[in-house]
Formats: C-alpha cells, sequence, structure tokens
C-alpha cells in the first residue's frame, strides 16, 4: 500500500492528478464504509440468552407457573437465526431447538423439541423485534409469536387441539 508521504514527494505535473484521484477515492472509501456496512439483518434483535417464566394455560382456565431459558445465536448477516428454548414446571417441560431462514420479511425453518421427540416446520414473517408465525409436525399445529427488545423478550404459543390453550413466557436478559 502507497503511503501518503508518496504523494508529497515532487514529481512531474502528471503525478499531481493521480495523486489527487487517489487521496479522494480513498477519502471516498473511508466516508462512505460505514454507509456500505450491511445492515445487521432481521435476526439480529433475537441474538443472546434470556430467562424468566411464564404460564402454561389449560383449556379448562387452569394455569400453571413455568420457568424457561433461551439463547439465540444469529448467522454472519443476520438473516439466520438458530434458538433453544428450555421450560419446565410440575407438569411440563418443553426443550425446543429451531432454526429459522429469512428471506427478505418471509421466515422458514424447522424446529425439534426432544422431550416428546417431535419435529416439524414452520413459516411466518419478522419485521422489526416481532416474530410470528405457524407450526406444524408431529400431529402438532399452532401459532407462535415472539417479541423481543433491548433487555426483555415475550413468547407466546397457541396449540390448535390438546389440552393447552397456551404457553406464555417473559424472559430478561
Amino acid at each position: 500500500m502507497l503511503s501518503p508521504d508518496w504523494c508529497l514527494i515532487p514529481r512531474p505535473r502528471r503525478a499531481a492528478p493521480f495523486c489527487l484521484t487517489l487521496a479522494g477515492a480513498l477519502a471516498a472509501s473511508s466516508c462512505l464504509q460505514p454507509l456500505l456496512a450491511q445492515s445487521p439483518g432481521p435476526f439480529a434483535p433475537f441474538a443472546g440468552g434470556f430467562r424468566g417464566s411464564g404460564a402454561v394455560v389449560g383449556t379448562d382456565g387452569h394455569r400453571e407457573r413455568i420457568s424457561c431459558r433461551s439463547s439465540g445465536s444469529v448467522g454472519e448477516r443476520g438473516e439466520s437465526l438458530s434458538e433453544t428454548m428450555v421450560c419446565a414446571s410440575d407438569s411440563y417441560r418443553f426443550d425446543i431447538r429451531t432454526h429459522a431462514v429469512a428471506e427478505g420479511g418471509a421466515v422458514r425453518g424447522q424446529w425439534q423439541e426432544s422431550t416428546r421427540g417431535v419435529s416439524g416446520a414452520f413459516v411466518g414473517r419478522v419485521s422489526g423485534e416481532q416474530f410470528s408465525g405457524n407450526v406444524s409436525g408431529g400431529g402438532f399445529t399452532a401459532q407462535f409469536s415472539l417479541r423481543t427488545g433491548a433487555h426483555r423478550q415475550t413468547f407466546l404459543l397457541r396449540p390448535q387441539g390438546g389440552e393447552v390453550a397456551s404457553v406464555e413466557v417473559v424472559l430478561s436478559r
């Protein structure tokens, strides 16, 4: 790489325009670098670890407290998300692992719940700090919503059929 002093060495007149062009190009590229940097991607707000609690709500209205922890890691350009959420109570245990890929605002992915040995696919949308959609597989279908902020994450799952009406969890960093 040329040092800036190279342009200060007396040269024939033809070198001056080259030095000015080179200096201008270097200055422009350093000024534009932040503008050209890629955005963090749609899943960037979901990265990190969270802990908290919530409730499993039965179709009969019974609420059972549940404790959860989650960890999300985002791919290089923020367009993929791998997340693990483990929740437990006296009657329930969920160990869910997901991998999602965003293409624009549309999301598709796979999920696995290891305590029951079921897995499937999901589709949804991600916009700002909200990720929502539908999951299906292994005889299970549900709507889900994941909303995140600087220090808080809210997860809502509404299964179709069965004894559970919803799983509602609030997590903090």
